[in-house]
C-alpha cells in the first residue's frame, strides 16, 4: 500500500470510531508515517504515535465508557472562584479530564514529552488569550500553507492531550504561563493540512464529527456548545481546504448524542466497517 499519513477528526465520544479504523488498519498490517489529529482525534493520534496496540485502547475506552464518573470529575473549586475570583483562578471548564488524561497517559508509562513520539505528529489547539493557533508536534518540518501556527515542541504530553480536548466550556483548558489552551477543532476539525504538511503524499482522512439531528425543544447546554463549534469549525475546515490529496473515510456516527457511552462499541464497529469498505479504494491507489 502506498505511503500515507492520517487525519483524525474532533468529535467527542464519536472518536471511538477512530479506534476501529485504526484497528482494521492494524489487522492489515498498515500504518501511517505521520498523524495529525484534533480533539478526540487529538488523543488517538497521540497514543497511535506512542505505538499502543488499539486492542488495548479499545478496552480501556469500553471501561471509561461504562464508569465515566471514575473520569471526569466536577471543577467545583473552579466555579467557586468564578462567584469569589479572590480565592484563585476562575474555571476553564466544568469538568477536569486529569483521571481521564492519566488513564490514557498509564498505556504508556514510559513516555513524558511529544519527542516521544515515533513518527511526525500534530495535535492542534488554540492559544485564547493570544487568539493563535497552536500545534503541539514533535517535527521540524514545513506548515501547511492556509493559517497562522504557534508550534510548541519539547512539551508534556499530558499538556497536549489536554490542550486539544478542551471543548470550550465543558472540559478546563490548561494555563501556561500566559497561555490558555482549548480545543483543537475551534482552528481545524480535520487537520488534513496538518497531515500533508507533516507527510507530504497521500492523506486518510477519518471524520466522525457528524452532530446528529435534534429536536429543538430538547436542545440543552451541551448541545448548543457542541454545535455551536461544530458550525463553525466546520465553516473554518472548508476555508482550509486546499489540493492536499486525501481519501476522507466517514464512519456513520449518526444517531449517537453527546454524552452516548453506551453507543461506544456500536461506534468502534462503525469505525471498523467504513474503513473496510474504504480499503478496496485504498488498495486501487497504491
Amino acid at each position: 500500500m502506498k505511503p500515507f499519513a492520517l487525519a483524525l477528526s474532533g468529535g467527542g465520544l464519536l472518536g471511538a470510531a477512530h479506534l476501529g479504523a485504526l484497528k482494521f488498519l492494524e489487522a492489515k498490517h498498515v500504518r501511517a508515517q505521520a498523524v495529525a489529529g484534533t480533539s478526540a482525534g487529538g488523543l488517538v493520534a497521540a497514543l497511535y504515535a506512542l505505538n499502543i496496540p488499539m486492542d488495548r485502547l479499545i478496552a480501556l475506552g469500553a471501561k471509561i465508557a461504562q464508569h465515566p464518573r471514575d473520569y471526569f470529575h466536577l471543577n467545583a473549586e473552579g466555579l467557586l472562584h468564578e462567584v469569589f475570583p479572590s480565592l484563585g483562578a476562575p474555571a476553564t471548564g466544568l469538568f477536569m479530564p486529569d483521571k481521564f488524561i492519566q488513564a490514557l497517559l498509564d498505556l504508556a508509562p514510559g513516555a513524558k514529552t511529544t519527542d516521544d513520539w515515533r513518527i511526525p505528529t500534530v495535535l492542534t489547539s488554540v492559544n485564547v488569550v493570544a487568539l493563535t493557533a497552536v500545534a503541539f508536534t514533535n517535527s521540524g518540518g514545513s506548515v501547511p500553507r492556509s493559517g497562522r501556527w504557534q508550534l510548541l515542541r519539547h512539551q508534556p504530553l499530558s499538556l497536549a492531550m489536554q490542550a486539544t480536548m478542551a471543548l470550550p466550556g465543558l472540559f478546563a483548558a490548561p494555563r501556561v504561563k500566559d497561555a490558555v489552551y482549548i480545543d483543537g477543532g475551534t482552528a481545524d476539525t480535520l487537520p488534513v493540512d496538518w497531515a500533508y504538511a507533516l507527510f507530504p503524499s497521500r492523506v486518510i482522512a477519518i471524520n466522525v464529527a457528524s452532530p446528529p439531528h435534534v429536536n429543538a425543544a430538547q436542545i440543552g447546554l451541551v448541545d448548543v456548545v457542541s454545535r455551536a463549534e461544530a458550525y463553525a469549525t466546520a465553516t473554518l475546515s472548508r476555508l482550509r481546504q486546499g489540493p492536499d490529496p486525501a481519501v476522507t473515510v466517514s464512519p456513520d456516527t449518526s444517531g449517537v448524542p453527546f454524552f452516548g457511552f453506551e453507543d461506544y462499541h456500536r461506534l468502534v464497529d462503525a469505525g471498523w466497517a467504513a474503513m473496510e469498505a474504504a480499503w478496496p479504494q485504498l488498495m486501487e491507489d497504491a
